[in-house]
C-alpha cells in the first residue's frame, strides 16, 4: 500500500503539556504508534539534564516543529512538563509562531496522582525507569509518610494551577485531557485526540502498563491512617474513587 506524503504546510505541530503521573508516556507512545504522527517524549528534560541552555532548548524545538518540505507525518510533536521548560515565555512565543495545537493533560484525582508518584519513585530505585514496561517489575505495597504525602499533594495542586494558567495564556487551540477519561474509554479518548490533530483514527497501543491499582489498599499499607488524616477535606473521597 502506497504511503501518503504531506507537504510541510499540511503538517500540524503540537505539544503535550502535562502534570506528572497523568498518562503522558502512554499517550505519547500511543500517538507514536500511529503511522501519520511523529511523537517524541520529554526532549526538554533530556536537554536540561545535559546542562543545555534555554536557547538550546528553543532551537531544538524550533527545528523539530519545522516539518520537512515533504514527509510521511501529518502531525509532529513532543511532551514536556512546565518544570523542564527553561524559558517559558520564549517557548510560548515559539508555540504561537508555529501555530501549535496544545494537548493539556492532567489528573482529576490528586491523591492517586501522588500515590503514583511515590510508586514510580520506588520503581525507579529498583529498575532505573519511571514507568512500568515489564509486569515482572510491578512494585509491592509500601508505607507512606503522611508528611511527605501532604507536601506532594500541595506541590501537585500548584503544578495543576500553573499548567492551567500557562495554557490559558497561550491562547492556542487546546484539547484538555484527563487521565481518568483515558482509563474509562481509551478508544474514545484517542479518537478525540486524532480528530484534534487531523489524522485518521486507527487502533494503537501505548507501551506502558498501569502501575498503581485503582484500589489503593493494594498499594498503601497505612491507607487508613492517610484517609483519617485527610478526613473532612476535599481529598477524602479521592482515596476510594474507583477507576481513577
Amino acid at each position: 500500500m502506497r504511503k501518503l506524503r504531506y507537504f510541510n504546510f499540511q503538517v500540524q505541530p503540537y505539544v503535550i503539556l502535562f502534570v506528572e503521573r497523568a498518562g503522558s508516556t502512554y499517550l505519547a507512545s500511543a500517538l507514536g504508534a500511529h503511522p501519520q504522527i511523529l511523537s517524541l517524549r520529554e526532549e526538554f528534560a533530556v536537554l536540561k539534564q545535559n546542562s543545555k541552555s534555554a536557547a538550546e532548548q528553543l532551537a531544538w524545538a524550533d527545528d523539530f516543529l519545522t516539518a520537512p518540505f515533504l514527509g510521511q507525518e501529518r502531525a509532529r510533536g513532543f511532551k514536556t512538563k512546565l518544570t523542564d521548560i527553561l524559558d517559558p515565555d520564549g517557548f510560548a512565543n515559539l508555540l504561537r509562531r508555529k501555530q501549535c495545537k496544545v494537548l493539556s493533560l492532567q489528573r482529576r484525582n490528586s491523591v492517586k496522582g501522588v500515590v503514583s508518584t511515590l510508586n514510580a519513585h520506588n520503581l525507579w530505585k529498583k529498575t532505573g525507569a519511571w514507568n512500568l514496561l515489564d509486569e515482572a517489575n510491578r512494585m509491592p505495597a509500601f508505607t507512606v509518610d503522611p508528611q511527605q504525602f501532604g507536601e506532594l499533594l500541595q506541590q501537585r495542586e500548584q503544578w495543576d494551577h500553573e499548567l492551567e494558567s500557562y495554557v490559558d495564556a497561550l491562547s492556542l487551540p487546546t484539547l484538555r485531557l484527563w487521565y481518568e477519561d483515558l482509563l474509562q474509554d481509551e478508544e474514545a479518548f484517542l479518537k478525540q485526540v486524532f480528530a484534534f490533530l487531523g489524522v485518521k483514527p486507527m487502533p494503537v497501543q501505548g507501551r506502558t502498563y498501569k502501575h498503581t491499582p485503582d484500589d489503593l489498599s493494594q498499594v498503601i499499607l497505612n491507607l487508613d491512617e492517610l484517609r483519617a488524616r485527610w478526613s473532612g477535606t476535599l481529598y477524602e473521597p479521592m482515596f476510594d474513587d474507583a477507576g481513577s
